[in-house]
């Protein structure tokens, strides 16, 4: 059963991991290591549900920990994955690049799994993540685009996430075990997996984009007085600026697919208690919220 646990297990890292082998996977008793992994993108993508107009740049893990259940208690307790840090970089396409076919780059670069719901996903459905730390880092390319000497880029944003578990539950988010979990879907004609997503803190930190000050207006030596008055707002972005900081909360999350195992739905619902925004406090911001 163990040889059967990790065959299922070498096929879901396949699936989720660049260049992976089975050399790299070994078990020692029930729990393996892993370290300096990166993440197929377009598996990622797929999986989050995200727009479009979207890429993965770039996904990579630190250290990644498995352990598995014992093999009395394989059907009902899910393998655990700990991971210390997770980075992720996304990146708003070019328009020339969300005019091209996204049907057509959806089959030529995403992973493919076999038809089918096998035992393999099963183990991947049921598995709890747990994560110490996720940056992400969002680049957009703004609303608003000139050419020329006025051209502006929008700052990035630096989301933090720390101390992230998402397991899996039963339809009304309950912590449950894996047996209870699957019996929604047994009579309803779909696969439905049920998972809550928690983290204790979440900050929001917005960052100068490295052509933020490209413009030869800015870069003028000329223009001491231009960059006194125009770029006071401005310097307090270029040293970065934390926006919202303190948020913890919680994400109800369905997943629905075809029996053939094909994504049919995604639904997030997120709970969020409250949110501390640091920058409102600042002088050069409250003038604003004051009348």
């Amino acid at each position: 059963m163990e040889s059967i646990i990790a065959r299922a297990l070498e096929y879901t890292l396949k699936y989720w991991l660049k260049s992976f082998t089975r050399d790299q996977f070994k078990l020692n008793g029930r729990t393996a290591e892993l370290s300096n992994l990166d993440i197929n993108g377009d598996a990622l993508h797929a999986s989050l549900g995200l727009p479009p107009a979207l890429t993965v740049e770039r996904a990579r893990v630190g250290k990644l920990q498995i352990t598995l259940p014992s093999v009395s208690n394989v059907q009902v307790e899910p393998i655990v994955v700990n991971i210390d840090k997770l980075d992720l970089v996304l990146v708003e396409k070019d328009d020339s690049e969300n005019l091209s076919s996204p049907t057509s780059n959806a089959s030529s670069t995403a992973p493919t799994k076999s038809t089918g719901y096998g035992y393999a996903d099963k183990i991947a459905d049921g598995m709890t993540v747990q994560v110490g730390i996720v940056n992400l880092l969002l680049e957009t390319h703004g609303g608003a685009r000139r050419q020329g000497d006025a051209t502006w880029s929008p700052p990035l944003a630096a989301i933090t996430f720390r101390d992230l578990v998402l397991y899996t539950t039963n339809e009304k988010w309950q912590a449950v075990n894996l047996k209870e979990a699957r019996d929604f879907s047994n009579s309803t004609g779909f696969i439905y997996v049920f998972k809550k997503l928690e983290w204790r803190s979440l900050s929001v930190d917005l960052l100068p984009h490295p052509d933020m000050f490209a413009d030869a207006r800015f870069n003028s030596s000329s223009s001491q007085d231009n960059k006194r008055d125009d770029d006071g707002a401005k310097r307090m972005f270029f040293g970065g600026e934390r926006f919202l900081e303190g948020i913890s909360g919680e994400a109800n999350i369905t997943l629905q697919r075809t029996e053939q195992n094909n994504p049919l739905g995604l639904e997030v619902q997120l709970h969020v208690t409250e949110a501390l925004c640091p920058a409102l406090s600042e002088p050069v911001y409250g003038r604003f919220f004051d009348s």
